[in-house]
């Protein structure tokens, strides 16, 4: 179980890791690529706006009345600022304070780029603030930008608008610079997650510990009681443990759903828990019950489903308690429940009871034998038992016979003890 719960928690902290990493890398991935941009496009603006200068010296653009010479200036100054480490700009327009392009320059063979860019819109820049857009094209990074120019009075010259391509190294650069980061979240969510691994499990070995402490405690809180009723009953309390091992194994192979048999394990052992409430003159009483002192001891029903229902981990029991006296054919009490609207789990219990009561022997009677018991039971197919339910019993019935029929010591409570286990293992 322990094993189980250390391949939950690594498996949680191992999804938990790869769930935060991946959100968390997605995140990191758009703020640093939002970084790299911006640092893209101020060297695009500080590039562009070198341009001033030469701008400055043709002032007033919309005047101009030689472009042909702004022309071989852009020209010139393409030229003069290639870097093919970092990037430069490969296509360049001019545009005067009436944002009416003056003039334009495009170095050789990056025509086609102009092409493929013309479709973009530009939009002119309020204040100082620089247009961009980005564009892919066959596994190249261009730039189309667009800044204001002005003077050394900081008066408007016009708009430079060019397409930087971000160079071949820098775009490795990038990659390098993501990849690394994104590495470091990775592997410093998942370091995270391994450091806290032997924390978490320290922890829940203490939890662990006092939860199996207090379900331990539970279950002798079960067998205490059950068995101080069995005693008051003039019973002997291995009665409760072999009714729980019969009950269980024919749950098994009825298919019994494990909370349903848990609920079963509970009801087995808390079934009379309601006869406390009855006086010991008609508890103990050695001759039959009249009618009145009959419907007075029916009432231990009512008073042991009030008594588990009080404790949120006996309430289980609740539905065994309440129907275990219900017959087949509806002439049970205290509801006159039918068939199949007897819980399963009453169904089950009632042969239990009764193939108990029959193979023990009690100060009235002596313990009758195997073949003797199940004539006997089988008379009560269809009216006391389940029919279905009594026929799978009588092929366990010789095996649980021979093991444990009418046996009083320890070895009786040690397998009962086995048996129920699983069932109540922590979560």
């Amino acid at each position: 179980m322990t094993s189980h719960l250390h391949r939950n928690l690594i498996l949680r902290l191992c999804l938990g890791a790869i769930l935060i990493a991946s959100a968390l890398g997605v995140a990191v991935y758009y703020y640093e690529l939002e970084k790299i941009d911006e640092a893209i496009v101020d060297s695009v603006t500080a590039e562009a706006r070198a341009f001033a200068p030469e701008a400055a010296r043709h002032a007033p653009l919309r005047e101009m009345t030689s472009p042909s010479d702004l022309a071989r200036d852009l020209e010139t100054f393409l030229g003069q600022h290639r870097n093919l480490s970092e990037g430069s700009f490969i296509v360049a327009e001019l545009y005067d304070t009436d944002r009416d392009k003056v003039a334009e320059a495009v170095l050789p063979g990056s025509e086609w780029v102009e092409r493929s860019l013309k479709s973009n819109k530009h939009q002119f820049p309020k204040g100082d603030s620089t247009w961009y857009i980005k564009r892919n094209i066959d596994d190249r990074l261009f730039i189309q930008a667009l800044t204001p120019l002005r003077g050394e009075a900081g008066e408007l010259l016009g708009y430079f608008e060019g397409v930087y391509e971000v160079s071949p190294r820098r775009m490795a650069e990038i990659s390098d610079l993501l990849t690394t980061t994104l590495s470091m979240v990775i592997l410093s969510v998942l370091a995270t997650a391994l450091l806290l691994y032997p924390i978490i499990r320290t922890q829940n070995r203490g939890l662990i510990a006092l939860s199996q402490e207090l379900l331990h405690a539970n279950i002798q809180t079960l067998e205490v009681l059950g068995s101080a009723i069995a005693k008051r009953d003039s019973d002997t309390h291995t009665h409760n443990f072999r009714v729980t091992i019969y009950a269980v194994r024919l749950a098994e192979m009825a298919g019994m759903a494990q909370n349903e048999i848990r609920e079963l394990i509970k009801g087995s052992f808390l079934h009379d828990v309601g006869k406390i409430a009855i006086s010991d003159a008609i508890l103990l009483k050695p001759a039959s019950l009249d009618e009145s002192e009959f419907a007075i001891m029916k009432t231990h029903v009512a008073h042991g489903v009030d008594i588990v229902r009080r404790s949120s981990w006996l309430a289980e029991a609740a539905k065994i308690v309440e129907a275990h006296h219900e017959k087949f054919d509806g002439s049970g009490y205290p509801r006159r429940l039918k068939g199949d609207d007897i819980p399963l789990g009453a169904r089950i219990f009632a042969i239990a009871d009764v193939f108990d009561a029959l193979t023990s022997a009690r100060p009235y009677k002596k313990a009758f034998g195997l073949e003797e018991t199940l004539a006997i039971m089988g008379q009560g197919a269809g009216s006391h038992f389940d029919p279905s339910l009594l026929t799978i019993f009588a092929k366990l019935a010789p095996k649980l016979h021979t093991d444990y029929g009418g046996r009083e010591d320890p070895s009786v409570e040690d397998a009962a003890r086995i048996l129920t286990q699983p069932y109540f293992e922590v979560a």
